[in-house]
């Protein structure tokens, strides 16, 4: 059976799979960039995970799980018999080869754009990703990576993640009585480079006695263990490098009023990802743009998924560079300077414009 015509995007009727407003970065990413499109087509049903937190929503249907067959989601889409299919794809999400194979092959009647948050360099992944009829990616890098190294033979596209503008750089009542304040968000492994966070306080704190960091890390119930054993890996480090009284680490997932209230009362936000070998992944950070929306000023690391960031925000080498830069951005004018280089990128890159990128493909 061949996919339907294409048919105008005001006419089209879009299933769309993934997580939906359950605590998860790619539900957030879902969330945002579908509340764009919806206004822009004909109709929509919602595909999403089984969930015991998120609300019931009429055109939200929650039907399968993780690890699990699709057995009913399959069923699912052929009853509502949409014009396209666009899935939400990062590998977590759809861990068994053998289900996503399977569920490849029963959308073959319809056309399935699937939208890859995270590429790698790994020759095994590619059983699963010949298996996408038409790939988005979020950068040129994972482009070359599909097309170039891996020779994926089907269509891939890039559009570049989206953004919500900087509407206030309203800064919150500062109770940290410092203006010298570090702020790094995200989960606890090791390739976020917490570790070097730490190094930079400890090398900063000697011309600013009373900087203070703040790392809010996220975890995950399926790896408590590594977890709890990193979180006391980071505590002796703390403890070694006689900074204790210059850390606060909150751990857990944090909602987005919280986040707001820690984005807009610090001073600098720092991404110090560190190189992951095989594992480097290519894509995008949402939350360096998130950030960025909220008026502060954003220092990332020279790791390829911060590489659309180019130009925009200083890509940091080591944590004597990530001091240096930080040391810049306490000073008021070059703080300006970059917050209004970060406002243009997100302009050129809202949600808005993302949402009519992914329906000039559609």
């Amino acid at each position: 059976m061949c996919p339907k015509n294409f048919k105008d995007h005001k006419e089209l009727r879009v299933a769309f799979i993934g997580v939906y407003k359950t605590a998860c970065g790619i539900a957030t990413y879902s969330q945002w960039l579908w509340e764009e499109t919806f206004p822009l087509i004909k109709e929509y049903r919602i595909f999403s995970e089984y969930s015991d937190s998120a609300p019931e929503e009429v055109n939200v249907i929650r039907c399968w799980k993780r690890g699990e067959p699709f057995v009913e989601l399959i069923k699912k889409i052929r009853e509502y018999d949409p014009d396209v299919i666009y899935i939400q794809h990062e590998w977590g999400i759809f861990p068994v080869g053998t289900h996503f194979l399977s569920l490849m092959t029963a959308l073959q009647p319809y056309r399935t754009v699937v939208a890859m948050h995270s590429v790698y360099n790994h020759m095994d992944k590619l059983t699963n990703e010949a298996a996408m009829p038409e790939i988005i990616v979020h950068t040129q890098a994972a482009y070359d990576m599909l097309v170039n190294i891996k020779k994926v033979s089907k269509p891939v596209h890039v559009i570049p993640h989206g953004c919500f503008p900087c509407t206030s750089t309203h800064k919150y009542w500062n109770r940290y009585g410092s203006k010298y304040l570090l702020l790094q968000f995200g989960f606890g492994f090791k390739y976020k480079g917490w570790e070097s966070s730490l190094k930079v306080v400890s090398i900063l704190k000697e011309k600013f006695p009373n900087i203070f960091f703040t790392g809010l890390i996220s975890e995950t119930s399926n790896n408590k263990k590594f977890h709890d054993g990193y979180n006391q890996e980071l505590m002796k480090l703390i403890q070694d490098l006689d900074i204790e009284q210059n850390i606060g680490l909150i751990r857990g997932f944090q909602s987005d009023e919280v986040l707001d209230s820690f984005l807009r009362t610090n001073t600098v936000a720092i991404f110090p990802y560190v190189r992951n070998g095989s594992h480097e992944v290519f894509g995008c950070s949402g939350a360096a743009r998130l950030s960025m929306s909220k008026g502060i000023p954003v220092i990332v690391s020279d790791v390829p998924l911060f590489d659309d960031l180019e130009g925009v925000c200083y890509r940091a080498k080591n944590e004597e560079d990530f001091c240096k830069e930080i040391e810049k951005l306490f000073d008021p004018k070059y703080h300006a300077e970059q917050i209004k280089r970060q406002n243009k990128f997100l302009e050129e890159n809202s949600w808005e414009i993302s949402a009519k990128r992914y329906l000039d493909i559609l």
